[in-house]
């Protein structure tokens, strides 16, 4: 009984505390870093776009991808050997979902121009973020050099060649990637709320936009797609037709 006593005394002293075996569990272990379980290609991927909806490409970083993704910026080198090679595969991610209508039998170029056109439109609402990668640092990603074909392949079917053919296919998809960032982004200049700094105009100015408000609010959004759209082809027509009497 006394060795009982000076033992529980002996823990008493020392603070210690006799474990219990049978409830007894095992530390959990920090997770190491490197490369989750559950990380794929898909999920850089997905989250990368999520992203790019919110920030803008500068502010694009794999150390933001990582943190998004609750990981290291060194888990997506596996992936993923640098922020250009990500954002190129975003980029070719998007345009790969692209459809272009099938052509009719005999379908006339400017037809195939203008499917090609509202194609563009509809994959772009779907997917805004293509404004954003379509280029990086300078460069073209593979994924819109593939969409931008078929407006080459057509002009070159028409005649085109040579210098002729490289500024018209550049002017056309530059001008309606920016008609689309154009009213997408800054349709709401359309509004009446648009003028509300009229009075800061002088009055000769004032009365001009004030003229053309009762017009803007209507204006939809197809109804100027589809007249600029016009534009652009009606260009290209009068450019083939003038070198084909040359």
């Amino acid at each position: 009984m006394a060795r009982a006593v000076t033992r529980k005394a002996k823990l008493t002293a020392g603070s210690a505390v006799p474990e219990k075996q049978t409830d007894a569990k095992p530390a959990r272990r920090a997770s190491s870093p490197g490369r989750p379980a559950r990380l794929s290609r898909e999920m850089i991927l997905e989250k990368s776009m999520e992203l790019l909806v919110e920030h803008s490409v500068e502010g694009f970083t794999l150390a933001r991808v990582a943190d998004a993704l609750d990981t290291v910026s060194m888990a997506l080198y596996n992936y993923f050997p640098s922020r250009e090679a990500l954002l190129n595969a975003v980029a070719d991610h998007i345009c790969k979902q692209f459809r272009m209508p099938k052509a009719k039998a005999d379908q006339a170029w400017q037809d195939t121009l203008r499917a090609w056109l509202w194609a563009v439109k509809k994959h772009a609402e779907k997917n805004p973020v293509i404004f954003k990668v379509m280029g990086v640092d300078g460069r073209t990603s593979a994924g819109w050099l593939s969409i931008t074909h078929t407006v080459g392949r057509t002009l070159h079917e028409q005649g085109l060649r040579d210098r002729e053919l490289a500024a018209a296919v550049w002017l056309f998809c530059s001008q309606a990637i920016g008609l689309l960032l154009s009213e997408y982004g800054q349709g709401s200049f359309r509004s009446s709320l648009s003028l509300s700094q009229l009075e800061q105009l002088g009055p000769e100015q004032q009365a001009f936009f004030l003229e053309l408000r009762n017009y803007h609010v209507p204006l939809t959004t197809e109804e100027l797609l589809e007249e600029g759209f016009n534009d652009l082809i009606a260009s290209l027509e009068r450019k083939i037709a003038r070198l084909g009497k040359q």
